[in-house]
């Protein structure tokens, strides 16, 4: 692994097992290129105990993964007061999801750039009414559009492609 180091990389993402924070440990001592935990992060308690081992120092944060935005909020500040950047990481969200992680990447700790997908590349229909695209911005940079306001599911849609549903009431 330590050659590695010599391509002078911003990260290597997840090189071991997911469940082996240790091993993680023990690498990110021995080479100077930083680890980002990625699959082996799926709840706050795990990024606790990454970062009492030391074993990254970026953190990829996918709300659906590790529990929804509450979650990928306290990871971050768990991340931000130990000093380790984190980046928000997508997982071919609809257009409604992928603007709660853009939302969520506009925190101060996120510091990497997020791989927010557009969903207008893998949703025939996709939820929301109008899906997530690319656009140029600033300078013909391609980059996902920020939204001024969260997209509106579209609820006929939504309704014919519920498979099941449950009504809690109190």
């Amino acid at each position: 692994f330590q050659a590695i180091d010599e391509f002078h990389l911003a990260m290597i993402e997840q090189p071991l097992q997911h469940d082996d924070l240790t091993d993680h440990a023990k690498l990110q001592e021995l080479i100077q290129t930083p680890v980002c935990l990625d699959e082996s992060i799926t709840h706050p308690y795990r990024v606790q105990q990454a970062l009492e081992l030391k074993s990254a120092r970026y953190v990829n944060v996918k709300p659906g993964r590790v529990g929804g935005l509450t979650n990928a909020v306290k990871i971050h500040d768990l991340c931000h007061q130990a000093g380790i950047p984190c980046w928000v990481g997508g997982m071919l969200e609809s257009a409604t999801g992928a603007s709660h992680c853009t939302a969520l990447a506009m925190l101060d700790n996120f510091t990497y750039p997020a791989d927010i997908f557009p969903s207008e590349k893998y949703y025939h229909q996709d939820l929301a009414e109008v899906p997530l695209s690319l656009s140029d911005i600033d300078g013909g940079i391609p980059g996902v559009k920020a939204f001024k306001e969260l997209p509106d599911p579209d609820m006929n849609r939504l309704e014919t492609l519920t498979i099941q549903k449950k009504i809690i009431s109190t």
